[in-house]
């Protein structure tokens, strides 16, 4: 696999024109030099890049980590918050719409009942917090992207539900000042609280699905990364064996693989003669019989016989974790109206 073929797809992100990462930009990039633990990066603007979880200071979209080895175990906490805005506001938008379309689908005695004046404050009441509170991810990235002129999906989002919910809060508290065009029959002016709160809580459910799918992403990467073998059994150069963590392996060390053991790193075969498992990276479900100068790939399963590789890569560069690092590009990347 060369490199090419794991460089994030130049059409996804402009910014993305020598691969997932963008050179440093000192304005969002406030990552230290040498820094070994867990980045967060933004999806759509790979430039923005910090050491905590966070918001996008250009577009507001959640930060997510930019190495697939740091995921996390834990429940995704942006999934658990967009869960319960979207269960929130439904529970407000069913009323709503049972308010607003009741007259059309036979109803129109509650309308009756309450008064029309006293249902369109009730509608205010019911709609407000579904696009103050429930849809505020959304506003805040439609911000974003006005104060930036990085217009995106959430600017034409923002833009209409906060026009359709100032044109009715100012209908319901001061109907006074529409000119006639603007009254029904009745005299009452037209109110949308229900037009926006449908629209945040079905964005709400669009994004609370694309983070399920995320989450199972997130899942068979980790599944890929469980692949790999724990440990390494080292030669010394006194012909001692040491069984080392995996990532205390480097390059030019030598390793005994013993029947039935994962092949810990990317190398090539030095001694020894056996049929290895090479199913999970090939899908051909007959073992490959290895002999010395042949190459072996990390995660693959030796047979019956013994081996002595001699490790050509290790952590990040083996084809294991570009794979994994390749999936969790793919997952990271949106298509271009989404931004």
């Amino acid at each position: 696999m060369n490199e090419q073929e794991i460089q994030h797809d130049e059409h996804h992100c402009h910014q993305h024109g020598h691969g997932d990462k963008a050179p440093k930009d000192g304005r969002y990039d406030s990552v230290p030099e040498g820094y070994a633990g867990a980045v967060y990066t933004c999806p759509m603007h790979p430039e923005v890049r910090q050491t905590h979880p966070g918001s996008c200071p250009i577009c507001g979209m959640g930060l997510e980590l930019e190495s697939a080895a740091m995921l996390d175990e834990g429940p995704n906490p942006e999934l658990v918050d967009f869960t319960r805005r979207f269960w929130v506001g439904t529970v407000l938008t069913i009323p709503l719409l049972v308010l607003t379309m009741g007259p059309l689908l036979g109803f129109s005695g509650i309308r009756e009942f309450i008064g029309e004046r006293a249902t369109l404050w009730i509608e205010l009441v019911l709609g407000t917090p579904v696009v103050l509170c429930c849809g505020w991810p959304f506003l805040v990235r439609a911000w974003n992207s006005f104060r930036t002129m990085n217009l995106n999906m959430f600017s034409l989002i923002g833009m209409g539900v906060i026009a359709a919910w100032l044109f009715s809060v100012v209908a319901v508290i001061a109907p006074d000042i529409f000119p006639d065009g603007f009254r029904d029959a009745e005299g009452h002016v037209g109110v949308y609280f229900e037009a926006a709160a449908v629209i945040v809580t079905l964005v709400l459910l669009g994004q609370v699905m694309e983070l399920r799918a995320r989450e199972g992403t997130g899942k068979a990467i980790r599944a890929l990364l469980d692949l790999a073998a724990k440990t390494a059994r080292v030669i010394r150069e006194d012909g001692s064996e040491e069984e080392i963590p995996l990532e205390h392996v480097h390059v030019g060390d030598r390793l005994r693989v013993r029947p039935g053991d994962k092949v810990p790193v990317d190398g090539e075969v030095v001694d020894g003669r056996s049929s290895v498992d090479e199913s999970m990276i090939t899908g051909e479900p007959v073992p490959v019989e290895k002999v010395a100068g042949d190459p072996v790939t990390g995660a693959t399963i030796n047979g019956t016989g013994s081996l002595v590789i001699e490790a050509k890569r290790v952590g990040s560069d083996t084809m294991l974790s570009q794979i994994v690092e390749m999936v969790a590009a793919a997952q990271r990347s949106r298509a271009p109206i989404q931004k």
